[in-house]
């Protein structure tokens, strides 16, 4: 789609995927420039700019935020059943070497 003379312009700040963000002066200092340096241009530019931005956003599709390690921790030992962990031993910080290596138990 181009951009019309007699329509306002869209400002990038103002769409729907723009509204879920908070945007900073710095944001808002690309916004003014960009849409300033796409409004110099011919339509013919304008539809190659914006099918380059379609490719763009299909080449690198928006990621959902990584979980942090605390957050995969407690969904994987919410997996684990309670008797599960009844069997776990009280020791281990003591006795890291007899479970990990088979050395035997330390004397209290």
């Amino acid at each position: 789609m181009v951009a019309q003379p007699a329509q306002p312009p869209i400002v990038p700040s103002s769409t729907p995927e723009a509204a879920q963000t908070e945007a900073t002066p710095i944001d808002q200092i690309l916004d003014t420039l960009i849409l300033a340096k796409l409004q110099s241009l011919s339509p013919q530019q304008q539809q190659q700019v914006l099918d380059f931005v379609e490719f763009l956003k299909q080449r690198n599709p928006p990621q959902s935020p990584q979980k942090t390690i605390w957050e995969k921790i407690r969904e994987n030992t919410a997996r684990i059943p309670p008797e599960e962990w009844e069997n776990m031993p009280t020791d281990g910080s003591y006795q890291h070497d007899h479970y990990l290596y088979g050395t035997p138990k330390r004397e209290l």
